[in-house]
């Protein structure tokens, strides 16, 4: 016999909400990423990157706790870090820094995405729920 159970709000659980907010700041840097991949040959191009996670997650609870959207923090964007090379036309994108920082991206965007699979199937399994 099966129970009525009321629905939980994954937003609540710290849990879902560190995952969600770690996967937006991913696909933001990632997004950087792309663009600086897209500009290595651009003159006067300079590689960027986006502020640090924990700056982000500083900002996001600000945000939750002033009764702001959840998404609605905005990931900001600096200036790269150490670039490997610079050309003669200014630009300092090396490709090979940008495609392992990709790269690293991406494997890191899987697993907080697998993360949040299994916690949220973990959930429904304990509640009941298949």
């Amino acid at each position: 016999m099966k129970t009525e159970r009321s629905n939980v709000k994954l937003d609540t659980i710290s849990f879902f909400n560190l995952a969600s907010d770690r996967m937006h700041w991913l696909a933001a840097r990632q997004k950087v990423l792309a663009e600086n991949i897209a500009n290595a040959d651009t003159p006067n191009y300079r590689a960027r990157d986006v502020t640090d996670f924990q700056s982000f997650l500083e900002k996001s609870d600000a945000n939750r706790s002033a009764g702001g959207p959840l998404h609605e923090t905005t990931v900001e964007t600096v200036g790269g870090s150490g670039a490997w090379d610079s050309s003669l036309d200014g630009n300092d994108v090396a490709l090979e820094q940008q495609s392992v920082m990709a790269s690293e991206n991406a494997d890191q965007y899987r697993l907080a995405a697998n993360l949040y699979r299994k916690a949220y199937q973990l959930l429904n399994a304990a509640s009941g729920k298949e």
